[in-house]
């Protein structure tokens, strides 16, 4: 189920595995419906769809779309600093071997410590930045078909 508000998607099997929405009551039958409360913005999420709740879903889908172009934006900033910061390591540990040792790689110098430290920060950035351009893409394709499920009439809630 999506949340008509903000389209987050719930997954109600995992909801209804833990604790039944039934659990408790007396005198349910077939026709009972479920409404669950999204844990994003509070808003009610039931099954049915009136064609307000199909508008408001489409907002909530692009807005989710541009989320995820900002968070595949973030990620490949990330990616392109950390490249660059991992070129500027590989010189600096270049840098590093002295000639005046026979090019032996020298562990006490500046070189050595920028190089370290450098290399350090662009694995992060690149880690991060190619997990944010995941999240960004993967949200992005999923949008984009429930926004097509949503133009073409198919979707079902």
């Amino acid at each position: 189920m999506y949340c008509y508000h903000c389209g987050y998607k719930l997954d109600e099997r995992k909801i209804e595995a833990k604790k039944s929405s039934f659990s408790g009551v007396e005198n349910v039958d077939e026709e009972a419906k479920v409404e669950y409360i999204c844990p994003r913005c509070g808003h009610l999420i039931h099954e049915g769809m009136s064609e307000e709740d199909s508008k408001a879903l489409s907002r909530a889908s692009h807005a989710q779309i541009q989320r995820a172009a900002n968070s595949y934006a973030r990620g490949m900033c990330m990616n392109a600093l950390g490249a660059i910061l991992l070129v500027i390591a590989i010189m600096f540990f270049f840098l590093a071997k002295k000639p005046g040792h026979g090019g032996e790689l020298e562990t006490n110098c500046a070189e050595f410590y920028v190089f370290l430290v450098s290399l350090v920060i662009s694995v992060t950035l690149l880690g991060v930045g190619i997990a944010f351009t995941i999240i960004g893409v993967r949200n992005k394709h999923h949008y984009t078909n429930l926004l097509k499920d949503l133009n073409n009439q198919t979707f079902v809630q």
